[in-house]
């Protein structure tokens, strides 16, 4: 293996502020056991004489001595979002959920995208802002936000949008180049930098990228791979988005099966038992359904406000924080699940005397708390500047044209039909466009296959993604996780884990039609199957046809209490 740059081998630590942007790859130690890079770039790719702009890179350096074999070379993960900080991405789970899958021989290597973390120039315009297919048949259902939040809502974004145009939106700001294509050539920029250095000497094929993408980072793999067919190296998505649903702003074909994932919930809670799922009741999962469904009940925010309720405001903000906390529980339920079951435990209490200090509390209830050092905390603009800048069709809409696009999407489910009106909701009032937007063909022929992965109840990004679009890039396989979550980190499935590997091991594709079977899931359950929860039976539940195995919520929504801005990103 070439041997690390002078830089590289030295002892003192840097931060990224004290890195000076270079158009080489020049890395410095950096966070203990990490090596950090700022990459010089044109601020708009059009302009390469103009405006630069700093990627903010960090890499876990492949081992010497590795026991996969020798050097391969470099794979860029992506961690979705938008919004997401590939920087804290690493530093989260580079080494205990990538290493592990990938191999000790590649350098591992995640970014800042545009406007985001470290990156330069930084979207930030909150320091300054005083804002703040119908598929329900799973069983789930309860009371739905009023209209007066919706109001309230778009009203705040068209507040936050022209605070963030005034303070991003110039041609030398970020706001105009945090779009996909941007990012993709990014990564373009990323793959040549790598190229020429002594590291990129010493393998073949250098100039193609090796790239792991979740969620979101799928459409960013897939403009990628449609704008650059002939860069792709061993190229997998996770978690896969629809590239056309996504950049037309249709968010239509994310949540079909999201409220399969809560009914599975009741189903492990059922076989986990009463001492390892405190929600657990009754003698069957429909009991802890029923259980679920008496929350909801006493939460009727549109009756609260038709009756002027004196605590109409609060009902609603509850909620709205109950949901978004279930959000983030069905998406890592081996996770998350053990947590939700404190946490709905903890709302039935909070309801009794309701405050929204209470259901705060009840929220955090099983997570924990402590954050990783190194890492930001996100700015909503992070997210907003990507999706928005991409679909200016959405702007100056109002309450009444989101009516039809939020009832399908509360058609679809009752946890996440409201949260995913939160993706395109922000973009009404956000006035900057991208200088660059790709809106396709997406598909084609690629240097190398690509490898799709999906799970079989995935609540963000179904299955059926990936069996549609798969087809659309020549040779490529999927993958199929029978597996309750969002993307395959969620999944923990070793058989999953251990195609995904030797693909980039190898390059090697799974057989076509491979299914990777359900493993140990939530309270160190193993259900026989899950296709109950995506089939046509109405409730999904059944009253034991498993056996059991021995065996931080992210920065709570505070736009919600004043019914104001809320993003957590699309992953």
């Amino acid at each position: 293996m070439p041997t690390l740059n002078v830089k590289e081998n030295g002892t003192q630590q840097w931060s990224f502020e004290q890195i000076t942007p270079s158009r080489n790859l020049v890395w410095y130690p950096c966070l203990s056991k990490y090596s950090c890079a700022m990459l010089d770039v044109a601020l708009d790719y059009s302009k390469p004489n103009g405006t630069r702009a700093a990627i903010p890179l960090i890499k876990i350096s492949a081992q010497i001595n590795s026991s996969s074999s020798a050097y391969q070379g470099m794979i860029l993960v992506n961690p979705g979002g938008p919004g997401e900080s590939g920087v804290d991405f690493i530093l989260r789970e580079g080494y205990s959920d990538l290493q592990s899958v990938i191999g000790t021989n590649f350098d591992i290597v995640s970014f800042d995208p545009r406007g985001m973390g470290r990156s330069i120039p930084l979207a930030n315009c909150s320091a300054s802002s005083t804002s703040p297919l119908r598929r329900r048949a799973y069983g789930i259902s309860g009371p739905t936000l009023p209209a007066a939040f919706w109001d309230e809502t778009l009203a705040s974004y068209k507040t936050f949008g022209q605070q963030c145009e005034a303070a991003i939106g110039g041609p030398d700001g970020a706001g105009q180049h945090m779009s996909t294509p941007v990012v993709a050539t990014d990564m373009l920029s990323i793959v040549d930098a790598f190229t020429a250095t002594e590291r990129g000497k010493s393998v073949m094929d250098s100039s193609l990228l090796n790239y792991w993408g979740f969620s979101y980072g799928t459409f960013l793999g897939q403009t990628f791979a449609s704008m650059y067919p002939n860069r792709v190296g061993r190229f997998a998505i996770d978690g896969v988005a629809d590239p056309e649903d996504y950049i037309t702003g249709a968010d239509v074909s994310d949540i079909i099966v999201a409220d399969a994932a809560v009914v599975s919930f009741f189903e492990y809670c059922y076989l986990a038992g009463p001492i390892a799922c405190p929600f657990y009741i009754g003698s069957s999962a429909q009991d802890i359904h029923t259980r679920f469904a008496n929350i909801f009940a006493q939460l009727n925010a549109s009756h609260a406000i038709s009756q002027n309720w004196a605590n109409a405001t609060l009902i609603t903000q509850a909620l709205a924080l109950i949901k978004f906390t279930l959000k983030v529980d069905i998406y890592t339920p081996i996770t998350y699940f053990p947590a939700m079951a404190q946490q709905l435990v903890g709302f039935e209490s909070a309801i009794q005397n309701l405050t929204i200090e209470g259901i705060m509390a009840a929220s955090t209830l099983g997570v924990p708390m402590a954050g990783v050092p190194g890492t930001v905390a996100p700015l909503d603009e992070w997210t907003i500047g990507v999706v928005c800048s991409e679909r200016p069709s959405v702007f100056n809409q109002n309450t009444t044209d989101f009516e039809s696009h939020l009832a399908e999407l509360e058609g679809q489910s009752f946890i996440l039909g409201e949260f995913f009106n939160f993706v395109k909701a922000p973009c009404a009032g956000w006035p900057i466009r991208a200088t660059w937007r790709y809106a396709g063909p997406f598909g084609g022929s690629t240097k190398n296959p690509i490898l799709f992965v999906s799970n079989t109840v995935d609540p963000a990004t179904p299955l059926v993604n990936s069996q549609r679009w798969s087809p659309r890039f020549e040779g490529s396989r999927v993958l199929t996780i029978e597996a309750v979550g969002h993307m395959s980190l969620a999944a923990k499935n070793t058989c999953a884990n251990e195609k995904i590997g030797k693909f980039f091991q190898t390059g090697e594709l799974p057989e076509r039609g491979t299914v990777c079977k359900v493993e140990k899931g939530p309270f160190g359950v193993v259900l026989q199957s899950l296709s109950d929860f995506t089939g046509t039976t109405p409730s999904g539940l059944t009253n034991g046809t498993a056996y059991s195995s021995a065996a931080s919520v992210k920065n709570i929504a505070n736009g919600l209490l004043g019914i104001g801005i809320l993003i957590a990103g699309i992953s």
